[in-house]
């Protein structure tokens, strides 16, 4: 039980960074098979996608996470470095369904025998009803997270993480927020009886600025700085982001 409650410690960490880093990747603009613009895709010129997601943390962790994506827009890889030495230290790679959904992710880490894989079911509307994902040591599963989603006109209101070692160790609820032209403004997020409020920025042309949260203390506070690039997405990121 000791060993297990120790790589759960260790998958919870990944999982963390895992969400963060697939969820960042927020605002996407995208052209749907009309060419014309998602209104759901976050605002901004058409036809920018995310490039790179930097977190400025108070504990001097900082983290870059750099994007890359197939011909046909479809993302096939995100790295994640320590910034202040540019090290290596996670990578994930994407499997695509046909219809430009993303089926599945591997995230590995560099230095040591683990992979955590997560894949999603959708609706007919291309919604993402859960995600599963299981994180393996030397091909064991050692913890397991779910998540559920719920949607209301296009949207995304409302989300349900689980995390398990064996049992419900972690269950976090976020709320989503949005302003009237349908961008959105704020996330609520709610874990072991505590509650944060994560804020969005975004710039004159719309695109994702920053996202800024405290932890659950309220003793520290996270920022995430989004930068951009001309190219297409197959999809609505705004559909699987955390905050």
């Amino acid at each position: 039980m000791n060993i297990k409650l120790s790589f759960h410690r260790f998958f919870m960490r990944m999982a963390a960074i895992m969400m963060a880093s697939m969820s960042f990747t927020a605002c996407l603009e995208f052209e749907n098979e009309e060419g014309d613009n998602d209104e759901n895709g976050g605002g901004g010129d058409s036809g920018k996608r995310l490039k790179t997601v930097l977190l400025i943390s108070p504990d001097s962790q900082d983290m870059r996470t750099e994007y890359s994506y197939n011909s046909d827009g479809t993302l096939n890889r995100y790295d994640n470095y320590l910034d202040a030495s540019s090290t290596h230290f996670l990578y994930c790679i994407i499997t695509n369904n046909s219809d430009g959904t993303m089926a599945r992710h591997e995230l590995h880490q560099v230095d040591i025998p683990m992979i955590t894989v997560t894949e999603y079911t959708y609706d007919n509307n291309k919604k993402p009803l859960k995600m599963e994902g299981s994180s393996l040591w030397d091909s064991n599963v050692i913890s397991t997270i779910t998540v559920d989603f719920t949607f209301q006109n296009g949207r995304k209101t409302r989300e349900v993480q689980k995390s398990y070692a064996g049992m419900l160790v972690e269950e976090v609820q976020r709320v989503f927020n949005y302003d009237g032209n349908g961008r959105r403004t704020t996330v609520v997020e709610t874990s072991n009886g505590k509650t944060r409020q994560i804020t969005r920025t975004y710039r004159s042309d719309g695109t994702l600025e920053k996202v800024t949260y405290p932890d659950f203390d309220n003793t520290m506070t996270y920022t995430h700085i989004f930068t951009w690039e001309n190219g297409k997405t197959t999809f609505n990121w705004e559909d699987f982001m955390v905050y």
